[in-house]
């Protein structure tokens, strides 16, 4: 049987452990934050309008032609080549469908 000090130190290390990953967690999650605020930028100057003058209904226009010229549109794949139909991206018109009604 442990003592009561060697499990304080096994907790104190694995809570170190924890502590350490949730660290690289908020770095990687700040990180992509900054990627998707520089592709926004891209998108917006792609179509030669600021960011904010982009009203709602326009951007789902614009989504939709990035759809059709073939990108995903989806979370988890966003502005990459789509070699055929997406699952993800259906569903997230199948969602605008519904929602519009």
């Amino acid at each position: 049987m442990q003592t009561l000090t060697a499990m304080i130190r096994e907790l104190e290390t694995r809570m170190q452990g924890l502590l350490n990953d949730l660290q690289k967690i908020k770095k990687q999650a700040r990180l992509l934050a900054e990627e998707n605020d520089k592709l926004r930028e891209e998108l917006a100057r792609f179509y030669g309008k600021p960011l904010e003058e982009n009203p709602a209904g326009e951007g789902l226009k614009e989504l939709r032609d990035l759809y059709n010229r073939g990108f995903h549109i989806c979370h988890g794949h966003f502005g990459r080549t789509r070699t055929g139909d997406c699952l993800f991206c259906e569903a997230f018109w199948s969602r605008e469908r519904e929602g519009s009604m």
